[in-house]
């Protein structure tokens, strides 16, 4: 096929969320996008068999632009033996920022819940572990100093981080914080 380069976008890669339009198997790799919209397979026309590409086609409704990947085409067949239900949808994990009250810096410390995607190191702090019924994530909570001094509360925190990597599968968990130890920190 060709398009003059002045009216493709090239060098795109998709990582799951386009399939193949005529088997909706989902695709991963290099694509192109022509002027008039239409997907196909690799970094510019002429780069191997150009397959065409559609979006993937199914949304969760309770969280619109997020696609359910219990029932993409690879993961449907075990979908099915387990019998997943499409009209039950596990909570996803809402980011939350935590607002310390009065009352919290009084006593020194909040409880932050995090959620972490079990096959990924990706991370969300949550309001609660309200999402520990989605078996794709592991939800804990950790005790986090906001007051006294300063170096003892970054020591405490970086401490309590450092415990929580050895102890539970969470990787990369202070990279998540950004080894940020005061964060919502006030002397007191």
């Amino acid at each position: 096929m060709y398009i003059p380069k002045s009216r493709i976008e090239s060098n795109l890669f998709s990582s799951g969320d386009l399939v193949v339009a005529s088997t909706g198997e989902v695709y991963y790799g290099p694509y192109f996008k022509t002027f008039q919209g239409t997907l196909y397979s690799g970094k510019e026309p002429n780069d191997g068999q150009n397959i065409l590409l559609e979006e993937f086609p199914e949304e969760s409704s309770d969280y619109p632009g997020v696609i359910d990947y219990r029932f993409t085409p690879s993961n449907s067949t075990y979908s099915n033996l387990v019998n997943a239900s499409r009209d039950f949808s596990p909570q996803l994990p809402i980011p939350f920022t935590p607002q310390p009250t009065q009352g919290n810096y009084q006593t020194g410390e909040i409880t932050r819940f995090f959620a972490k995607k079990l096959n990924e190191n990706v991370y969300y702090e949550v309001e609660n572990i309200r999402v520990s019924t989605n078996p794709m994530y592991v939800v804990f909570s950790i005790q986090w100093l906001i007051s006294g001094e300063e170096s003892h509360v970054k020591t405490t925190n970086q401490k309590t981080v450092e415990l929580y990597m050895r102890e539970f599968p969470i990787p990369a968990f202070n990279q998540f914080l950004k080894n940020d130890y005061l964060k919502f920190w006030k002397p007191s």
